[in-house]
């Protein structure tokens, strides 16, 4: 008889695990589909243009959110300023693509911000995430990738066939240092100097024997002034309050979570863990020891980083000498063309004189 007991009372609780699970599923494709706030707009002028990570176009207004996956475009007469999540602040300059292709701001050691910039040139002034070192805060460009710690500084990219140049990456620091990174090597860029990497040729990065003149102020360009000591004085009350708001905001989710768990699964839980440990609290040595795995676990993560970067710095540079290739044979196989055609030509000339 108790047999069937339980049997009934399994059959009755399965319909309710299933929408408790259903329920989870659907939280976490609304939480995932959710998309990821990296700014919002402080300042917009002239054509400027947003897309989305599905390319549908936006026209910014003052106080738009600025989302992870979003591509800025600017042209001759736009620009716009973004206060950021991280306390940082960017002023994208006319003619200008970039891409905020990760981001997040949580004040956590795992935050993270990479931008993707085309053409153009945009000046940053850094929030935390440049902080935490590594590869945490980097721009891409076409032929290099910088990397940033603390600084005020101003990428530009000039594109192939603009008279704007040469064309290539070129890195402005203000304030702090940063590194502009290639399969060729490093070079650590300094206020008041700009470096350089060209778009044809595997060369070197090098730093330039003066700031180039076309790194020019624009209209707004006093919004900058005293803005990084501002930004930066800030800066760990502003981390710490962002910390905080995303502790309270999650901590609604993880007591419905745990509200759905039966006593039964917590007991099971509580089961799993040993003995020694739900009676002492941890010693010296294992904290010391559990600190020492983490500092590794995230030096292995960065160098994962690094060896990816130099991994795909390394395929593109092969690409662009692939298609160097194909163009010179291409330009090679047309002057033979040229010639054969001037050939037939003077032949057919002398036939006819004869």
């Amino acid at each position: 008889m108790l047999r069937y007991v339980v049997v009934a009372a399994l059959i009755c609780m399965a319909p309710l695990a299933l929408a408790q699970g259903t329920a989870d599923s659907a939280a976490l494709a609304e939480a995932a589909s959710k998309p990821v706030l990296a700014g919002k707009v402080d300042l917009v002028e002239g054509d400027v243009r947003f897309f989305d990570k599905n390319r549908r176009p936006r026209q910014p207004r003052l106080g738009d959110p600025l989302y992870e996956g979003d591509s800025i475009v600017t042209g001759a007469n736009g620009e716009a300023h973004f206060n950021m999540e991280d306390g940082g602040y960017i002023g994208v300059r006319p003619n200008t693509r970039m891409r905020i292709v990760t981001y997040k701001a949580e004040g956590g050691p795992d935050d993270q911000s990479m931008i993707g910039l085309l053409e153009g040139s945009f000046r940053s002034v850094t929030g935390w995430i440049a902080r935490l070192g590594g590869n945490s805060y980097m721009v891409r460009t076409p032929t290099a990738a910088i990397g940033v710690r603390g600084t005020e500084h101003e990428p530009l990219v000039i594109p192939e066939g603009s008279k704007v140049g040469e064309p290539g990456t070129y890195e402005r620091v203000h304030v702090g240092e940063t590194v502009i990174q290639t399969p060729q090597g490093t070079v650590s860029v300094r206020p008041d100097q700009a470096g350089f990497v060209p778009h044809r040729g595997a060369v070197r990065p090098r730093v330039l024997d003066r700031v180039p003149d076309f790194f020019r102020p624009t209209r707004n360009e006093g919004r900058f002034t005293g803005l990084h000591e501002r930004v930066h004085a800030q800066l760990d009350q502003r981390r710490e309050e962002r910390r905080q708001f995303i502790e309270q905001r999650r901590k609604p989710q993880l007591d419905q979570r745990g509200e759905r768990k039966s006593a039964v699964e917590q007991r099971q839980e509580q089961r799993k863990l040993p003995q020694e440990q739900r009676r002492r609290p941890k010693t010296e040595d294992e904290r010391v020891a559990e600190e020492q795995r983490r500092e590794r676990l995230q030096k292995q993560r960065e160098e994962r980083r690094e060896q990816a970067q130099k991994t795909r710095l390394e395929r593109e540079q092969k690409q662009r000498e692939l298609q160097e290739r194909r163009r010179a044979a291409a330009e090679k196989q047309g002057a033979r063309r040229g010639t054969k055609a001037e050939e037939h030509e003077k032949q057919g000339r002398a036939r006819k004189a004869d």
